[in-house]
C-alpha cells in the first residue's frame, strides 16, 4: 500500500512539472473564446504556396494558399474559424473562437516546384496555449447575474408588501370599524339608560 501510494506521488508530481513546463514554454496563453493572429513571412520568390501546421499530440495541416490561383485549401471544421489574408506573399491567418484542443505549435511552411526543392521562408512558429477563462472571471459574471436578480427582487417585494398592506387596511375598514361604531353606540344607550333610571329614582316622592 505504501509502494503505491508513493507511486502515485511520484506520478503526480511528474504531471504537475509538465504543466509547469507547457505553462513556461507557451510562447502565447490565450482564453476559451479568444481570437489569435499568426503572421506566415513571405517565403521565397519562386514559392508555390504555403502551408500552416499545427501539432499537438499529432501534426496536422490546418490548411494550404496557392499564390498564383488565391485558393485556400481547408477542412470544413476550420472555415467558420479560419480567415486567412494575403498581402504581397505575406499570409494573415486570423484564428477566430479558440477552442481548448487549439492548443499546440504552429508553423508555416512553403512549396516550390521541385518535390525535392527546398523553400525558405523566415521562421514563424509559435506556441499557442489556450486555457479556461479564470474563476474569478466566472465568478464575477456570476455575481452580477445574481446582483440584477436581487434588484429586481427589492420592488416586486415591497409592491407585494404594499398589496397586503392595503388588504388588510381594507379588511378592518370593512369588517372591524362597524363593529367599533356599534359597540359605542351600545355604550352610549346603556349610559342614556343608566341616567334615567337614577332620574327616576331621585324624583319619585317619598312616603311619610
Amino acid at each position: 500500500m505504501a509502494l503505491t501510494m508513493r507511486s502515485l506521488q511520484i506520478i503526480l508530481l511528474l504531471v504537475v512539472l509538465c504543466l509547469c513546463n507547457l505553462f513556461a514554454s507557451a510562447d502565447v496563453s490565450k482564453y476559451k473564446g479568444d481570437n489569435y493572429t499568426i503572421v506566415c513571412a513571405a517565403p521565397q520568390a519562386d514559392a508555390l504556396g504555403v502551408y500552416l501546421y499545427r501539432r499537438s499530440s499529432v501534426q496536422r495541416q490546418l490548411f494550404y494558399y496557392f499564390f498564383s490561383t488565391g485558393k485556400l485549401t481547408q477542412h470544413d471544421d476550420l472555415k467558420s474559424r479560419f480567415r486567412v489574408k494575403n498581402d504581397k506573399r505575406t499570409l494573415t491567418v486570423e484564428i477566430f473562437n479558440l477552442q481548448l484542443e487549439d492548443t499546440g505549435a504552429y508553423w508555416c511552411a512553403c512549396t516550390v516546384v521541385s518535390q525535392c526543392g527546398k523553400c525558405e521562408m523566415k521562421e514563424s512558429g509559435v506556441l499557442l496555449l489556450i486555457q479556461e477563462p479564470p474563476e474569478i472571471i466566472l465568478a464575477s459574471s456570476k455575481s452580477t447575474k445574481s446582483s440584477g436578480m436581487n434588484d429586481l427582487l427589492i420592488p416586486v417585494t415591497a409592491l407585494t408588501a404594499g398589496s397586503v398592506l392595503l388588504l388588510i387596511l381594507l379588511v378592518l375598514g370593512v369588517w372591524l370599524v362597524p363593529k367599533v361604531k356599534k359597540m359605542i353606540r351600545s355604550e352610549r344607550e346603556e349610559e342614556k339608560r343608566s341616567s334615567s333610571e337614577v332620574y327616576e329614582v331621585m324624583t319619585i316622592p317619598r312616603r311619610k
